[in-house]
């Protein structure tokens, strides 16, 4: 049991130390990396990963470590009510354990339009972040816990694999990502398995709630945990969790370097731009690497805010190729690309001719 709060431990100062080394960090004020407590707000559905956070976290608070302050720790909970009257419960049964813990618990319920081709997945996910960020703002907390594992990693790297991905995407889950100004998102159970959350829950007599729909293979996420990944573990490597992860670590560290390179890219080929427009040198971005460019034009799409859910692999090469041809070309979600002599302008459709 406390070697699992002890790896919880590790998890939480290896997030902040990545807050704090990040390139746009603007905070080097704990050298030694000794951090003082921080008010921390911790995303809880009731279920084995989350409530294994939240009971570790609650550990960790009421020892002697000054990581974690009991006064600092909120929980908050979202009730998409997709399974009608069994939400309510999980969402009313937390609130129980929380007050038994004597931990604040925020709750809201939000029902979502079930209706074909709604993206229910991607509904539900926007919609969690969203009320996350907002509380996480209203308590003035500096950061928010979620708790994806080991074998959430895992499932996501094989689930970009099996989509079609590059090298960002082996990458996987990121152990942090910031949200806004002073709010960052943590994960700190990233290299915790579920066989030692379960663990874990039991040593400390711990319950936690079931939710069916985890079990419904009609979800590729689903079909991946409960299918593919028990068939390569009996098959083929009864490590392939970790396999996944390492190659998750290695992907990231190859992204960092690229990262560098692409950002210098996008600054030297960029001539302007505006919140509909952004306008490149030609000249540039063919005196590059077609992979920092395809990169480069994945960047832009992230900054602009364009979906990049129906742009495949086809469609970068065909922009990269666009750089050297003088075309126009139409992709998805309304954006248009066109060249001009040396000049490249990307836009949505309907933005003003300039």
């Amino acid at each position: 049991m406390n070697q699992f709060i002890q790896a919880v431990k590790r998890g939480l100062i290896t997030c902040r130390i990545r807050i704090q080394n990040a390139p746009d960090s603007a905070s080097n004020s704990h050298p030694g990396h000794h951090f003082p407590p921080q008010r921390l707000l911790l995303a809880v559905s009731g279920g084995a990963d989350s409530m294994a956070l939240l009971r570790a976290l609650e550990c960790l608070a009421r020892s002697s470590e000054t990581l974690v302050s009991p006064k600092e720790l909120v929980v908050a909970h979202l009730n998409h009510g997709l399974r009608g009257t069994a939400s309510d419960r999980d969402a009313e049964w937390l609130k129980q354990e929380c007050q038994r813990l004597s931990i604040p618990c925020i709750t809201e319920k939000q029902e979502l339009n079930q209706g074909p081709d709604t993206g229910l997945e991607e509904q539900c996910r926007k919609a969690r972040y969203d009320f996350l960020t907002r509380v996480a703002t209203a308590e003035q907390c500096s950061q928010i816990a979620v708790a994806h594992t080991l074998d959430d990693q895992a499932e996501t790297v094989l689930h970009h694999i099996v989509r079609g991905t590059g090298i960002t995407g082996l990458s996987g889950i990121p152990q942090t990502r910031a949200l806004q100004q002073g709010l960052h998102l943590i994960r700190p159970l990233l290299q915790i398995s579920r066989e030692e959350v379960l663990v874990f829950l039991n040593a400390c007599g711990q319950e936690f709630r079931q939710d069916a729909s985890n079990s419904d293979t009609s979800f590729t996420r689903n079909r991946i945990r409960h299918q593919v990944l028990p068939l390569l573990k009996k098959e083929f490597n009864p490590n392939v969790v970790q396999s996944l992860q390492r190659l998750s670590l290695q992907a990231e560290e190859v992204t960092g370097v690229f990262n560098s390179q692409v950002d210098q890219l996008l600054t030297a080929a960029t001539l302007d731009r505006n919140q509909e427009t952004w306008r490149l040198d030609c000249l540039v971005l063919n005196d590059s690497s077609d992979y920092l460019v395809r990169q480069t034009f994945l960047k832009i799409w992230r900054e602009m805010n364009w979906s990049r859910k129906r742009m495949g692999f086809d469609h970068w090469q065909r922009l990269l190729e666009l750089t050297q041809t003088g075309q126009k070309l139409n992709l998805p979600d309304q954006i248009e690309a066109e060249r001009r002599d040396r000049l490249l302008i990307l836009r949505k459709q309907n933005s003003d001719q300039r």
